[in-house]
C-alpha cells in the first residue's frame, strides 16, 4: 500500500484525475491546474539542472537529478526511475567531487551552489521574452514561477535548511565553517549510498570523531550511529553520539535533533526503568516526516502504554519500510537492526510478564 502513496503514483494518480476531468463542465479548471503543474515541474527541472551543469563545470560527478514524480541517475548509464521520496519530491540534485580536498572544494563548490539560481535567472528572461512577444499564458506562468524560484533560492536565508544564496555566502567567506559544511555534504552522500554501514569508509569515520557536535553537524551523528551500530552493538553506537543527545533542543534546533531524541527515547526504553514522561516529551520534538523514526516512536509509546498489539502492528510498518528503503539506501539495514532491539525488548518484557503470573 505505501507504494501506491510515493511521488510517483501519486502524480500518475492526478494525471488521470486531470485527463478524466478534461471530458467533463470543469475542464477549464482542469486544464489551468495541468498548466500550473506542468510550468512547476518544468521550472524546478532548470533551476536543478542548473545545479547539475555547475557541478559539472566544477568538475564533479553528476549522480542524480529529482524533480517532482521522477529521478534521473546514473548508475553506470542515465536512465530515468520513479522517485519514491516525498522530501526530494521539490527537486534536488547531487554530484560528488572526484577528490576529497575540503580546501579546493570551498572553491570548487560555489559552481555547484549558483549554477541553480543562475539557470532560473536565465529561464526567467527568456519566458519574459516569449511573454512580451506573445502574451502566452503558459509564457506569463514561467515567468511568474522562475521569479519567484530565483528570489527564494537567491536571497541568503538560514532555517532548518539553508538556501543557495546562504550556502554561496558561507563558501564565498570560506575558512573553517565553509570546510564543516562541505564535509558534512560528503558524509551525507555516505550515509544516503547504497553500501551498507559495515562498508562506509574508516577514513569517514575517524574524521567524524574530530566534528564538534552541533545541529548543524547531525549528519555525522547518523554516520557514527549507524556504523558502530552494525560493527560493534546498540551500546557503542549510543555512546558515540553522546555529545549530540547533550544538546539543547529549541524550537530552532528540535527538527534537526529528532534523530537524538529518537535515541535518548530508545536509551530509556532500553533501560531497567523506562522514563514513559521523558520518552512522550521527545516524541512531541518528532515530526511524521520521518515515519521511520516516528512510528518506532510510537510503538514504544504504545507498549509502554500496554498497547502490544499496536506497538508490534507499528514496528511491522517500520521493518516494511525499512526492507524497502534497503535496495536504495545502505543505512536502512541499521535501522532494521535498530528495530529489531526494539522488538527484542518487548518480546524480552513480555517474556518475563508471563513467567511472573
Amino acid at each position: 500500500m505505501s507504494k501506491i502513496f510515493t511521488p510517483f503514483y501519486i502524480c500518475l494518480l492526478g494525471i488521470a484525475l486531470l485527463i478524466g476531468f478534461s471530458f467533463t463542465s470543469h475542464a477549464d479548471k482542469a486544464f489551468s491546474i495541468g498548466l500550473v503543474a506542468a510550468c512547476a515541474f518544468i521550472v524546478l527541472f532548470i533551476h536543478e539542472l542548473g545545479h547539475v551543469i555547475g557541478g559539472k563545470l566544477a568538475g564533479y560527478t553528476f549522480l542524480f537529478l529529482t524533480v517532482g514524480p521522477i529521478t534521473i541517475e546514473k548508475s553506470p548509464a542515465l536512465k530515468i526511475v520513479p522517485n519514491q521520496s516525498w522530501l526530494a519530491f521539490g527537486g534536488l540534485a547531487s554530484c560528488m567531487p572526484d577528490e576529497i580536498n575540503l580546501t579546493k572544494m570551498v572553491k570548487k563548490h560555489k559552481w555547484f551552489v549558483a549554477g541553480g539560481p543562475v539557470f532560473t535567472l536565465i529561464a526567467f528572461v527568456i519566458s519574459l521574452s516569449i511573454w512580451a512577444m506573445t502574451k502566452a499564458e503558459m509564457a506569463m506562468m514561467l515567468t511568474v514561477l522562475n521569479l519567484a524560484i530565483f528570489f527564494a533560492t537567491a536571497i541568503p536565508f538560514k532555517g532548518t535548511f539553508n538556501s543557495d544564496g546562504s550556502v554561496f555566502l558561507l563558501l564565498h567567506k570560506g575558512g573553517k565553517e565553509a570546510q564543516t559544511y562541505l564535509a558534512g555534504l560528503i558524509l551525507l552522500k555516505e550515509v544516503m549510498s547504497p553500501r551498507t554501514p559495515s562498508e562506509w569508509d574508516e577514513q569517514l569515520i575517524q574524521e567524524s570523531y574530530k566534528t564538534e557536535a552541533s545541529p548543524e553537524a547531525m549528519t555525522t551523528a547518523f554516520l557514527l550511529f549507524y556504523y558502530h551500530l552494525m560493527n560493534i552493538n546498540y551500546e557503542q553506537a549510543s555512546e558515540s553520539i553522546a555529545a549530540f543527545k547533550k544538546l539543547p533542543i529549541t524550537n530552532k534546533t528540535k527538527f534537526r535533533l529528532q534523530f537524538a531524541s529518537h535515541i535518548r527515547q530508545i536509551d530509556s526504553f532500553l533501560s531497567l526503568e523506562p522514563d514513559l514522561t521523558l520518552i512522550k516529551t521527545l516524541h512531541s520534538n518528532m515530526y511524521t516526516i520521518d515515519k521511520v523514526s516516528y512510528k518506532r516512536s510510537e510503538a514504544i509509546l504504545a507498549y509502554l502504554n500496554r498497547d502490544a498489539e499496536k506497538a508490534y502492528s507499528l514496528l511491522d510498518e517500520v521493518e516494511r519500510t525499512c526492507r524497502k528503503g534497503s535496495t536504495q539506501y545502505g543505512y536502512f539495514h541499521a535501522e532494521l537492526k535498530l528495530t529489531e532491539i526494539i522488538r527484542n525488548r518487548m518480546d524480552s518484557q513480555n517474556a518475563q510478564d508471563c513467567k511472573a503470573i
